[in-house]
Order: structure tokens, then sequence, then C-alpha cells
């Protein structure tokens, strides 16, 4: 028998997808973009939200009568690189690309632009100041992401009677990649801001995966046992932490644990009292407004050249608004 959530996740989610779908068509009814041969660069496969992602964006550009190549690189800069040059040789007529490393992608960036091919920049922005070699960025505000983790943070520890003090660790993505360290900028900053006396006693990279989440977190809490938070970047990461916390003896419920993304994961451990909160970022919309983006670039249609997901922090009192933003199918 599935899970009462996880029925009502397909059931909603189909019905959002369709909608979506029937909504897109007319908005990219054009000859220019009807046909048109794009690249989308992609950093993997195997991650949940990559996947969900990936699967929205060409749903979108179906719609749209985009013919679509797709390259993954596996969160590998030195292939990303190689598959840059490749696809600029191809001379197609659009690039979409999740860059794998924040700094490394540059090169690539002039280059695309040096070609003369539109690009959208997915998912994970590079500094702002080469913003002058993409034309669109649609994806998470992963600095704001990190804002709204810490105000869960400060808020779980006034409502679990911890007040405006105490420490916390953090579980982050892949070191050098865009969300990672703009995540983590914007959760210090805000701490430092708002909840001086929280502080972070520990970072540990978790690189989005559940088991290397556990592996960090079991480390950072034998270092230590008093902690009273811990914000993992993504909440399959928070998963590892869980298990990490129950494994130490700890009850998750009485920590004030914050993810990101509002998973799967999330979803049933903010469902089931072990996880305090999360913050949306939904795979669906990220690949949506990735191939919205290419298409009104492809029609010489001038939007907002930064399009930013909603947000919210989420928690056990308004989840239902938000579980059909997770992609289940």
């Amino acid at each position: 028998m599935l899970h009462p959530i996880r029925k009502s996740l397909r059931l909603m989610t189909a019905a959002t997808l369709l909608l979506s779908t029937s909504i897109l068509s007319p908005r990219f009814a054009s000859a220019k973009a009807e046909g048109a041969k794009i690249v989308i660069l992609t950093v993997s496969q195997e991650c949940e939200y990559c996947a969900i992602h990936q699967r929205s964006f060409l749903e979108a550009a179906k719609a749209a009568g985009l013919t679509v190549d797709t390259k993954i690189n596996n969160f590998d800069p030195a292939t990303q690189a190689t598959q840059v040059d490749q696809v600029i040789a191809q001379k197609p007529d659009a690039i979409v690309l999740w860059p794998s490393d924040a700094s490394a992608i540059v090169p690539s960036l002039r280059k695309i632009k040096k070609a003369g091919i539109p690009l959208v920049i997915t998912n994970s922005m590079p500094d702002k100041k080469y913003s002058e070699y993409w034309d669109v960025y649609t994806g998470p505000n992963d600095t704001g992401n990190g804002e709204q983790a810490a105000k869960a943070m400060i808020r779980g520890f006034t409502e679990k009677g911890f007040g405006a003090a105490g420490t916390v660790f953090v579980i982050e993505g892949v070191p050098g990649t865009p969300p990672q360290i703009q995540r983590l900028e914007g959760f210090k900053k805000t701490l430092e801001k708002e909840a001086p006396d929280i502080k972070i006693v520990g970072v540990q990279p978790g690189n989005w995966d559940q088991t290397k989440s556990t592996e960090a977190a079991a480390a950072l809490f034998t270092q230590h046992p008093d902690v009273k938070g811990v914000y993992a970047q993504a909440d399959n990461m928070l998963a590892g932490v869980i298990v990490a916390a129950q494994r130490a003896g700890l009850d998750p419920s009485k920590v004030v644990l914050v993810g990101s993304n509002c998973s799967i994961e999330g979803v049933h451990a903010i469902s089931a009292g072990t996880q305090y909160a999360t913050v949306l970022q939904s795979p669906v919309d990220d690949g949506r407004y990735a191939a919205e983006a290419v298409v009104d670039l492809l029609n010489g249609k001038k939007g907002d050249p930064i399009r930013y997901l909603p947000n919210p922090i989420v928690t056990k009192e308004n989840l239902p608004e938000y579980v059909d933003k997770i992609g289940m199918k």
C-alpha cells in the first residue's frame, strides 16, 4: 500500500504536470522557437533533484517544439569544459547550462559568448561579476535559500525552548559548486546579523549524497554532542543527518534540523516530526523556468535577466501547500 503522502504526491504532481504542459503549449507557439536545436549541459541524472529538473525541462521543451540534445558531466568540471567545446562546434540555436563548478566554468562561458550562442544558466549562478557572459539566469537564489534556512533555524531555536543561543553545524554540498558557496554564505551572514549567539561549530561536505552526509554528521555529532541544530544544504543530506543522530543516541525531534529543496525525504521527515523545516526549491519549476527562458530568447522576447524560484520556509504546519512542487511521479 502506498504511503498516504506519497499517494497524494503522485496524484497532485501528475495533475500539476498535465496542467503545466497544457499551459506551456500556447505560450510557446512560435516559428522561431519551434524546431530549434538546443543543448542542455547538466550535472547528473543520479541525484533525484537533477533528474526531476531534467524531466521537467524536457517536457516543457517538447511542448515548445524544441529539439534537445542532453550532455551530462557528473559534477566534473573538466568533462563539462570539453562538452562545451564540442557543443560550440555543433553551432546549436541556444545552450542551457547547469555549471558544475562556479569558477571553472568561466572560461567556457567566455567561449560561448564569443561564439554568439544564446545562453541560459540554470540552477547554479556563477559569480554575478561574470553575468555579461550569459543572457538569462533561472533557478534558486542560493544566498536567499541560506538566509531562509538561518531564519528557520532561529525560529526553531525559539520553538524548542533554546532561546537565541547554542551551537549548530552544517552539512554542505559539493565544495566549489555555486549552491554550496552561496547557501553557506547566506546562512552564516543571517545568523551573524539576527542571532549572533547561535554559533556554527563545524562544516563538513556531504556532496549532495545521503551516505556521505551520514558519515560527515556522525563525526560532527561525536565532536559536538551538545549541538542544538543542524543545517544540511539539501533534504537528502539531512536524511543522513537524522540517521547519524539516531545512531548517536540523539532524538532528532529534540534538535532543530533544517534542510533545503523540499524533496521527498524532507516531506516524510517533516511529517514524522524528525525534521523541523526545509526551504522550498522546486525541481519542477526549476526545469520549467529554464525552458521558458530559452524559448523566450529564441523568440526574441526581452525578459528579466534573472528569474528566481520562490523559497518559502516549509514546516509541518504549511507542508500541504507545497508537496506538489517536489515532482514525484
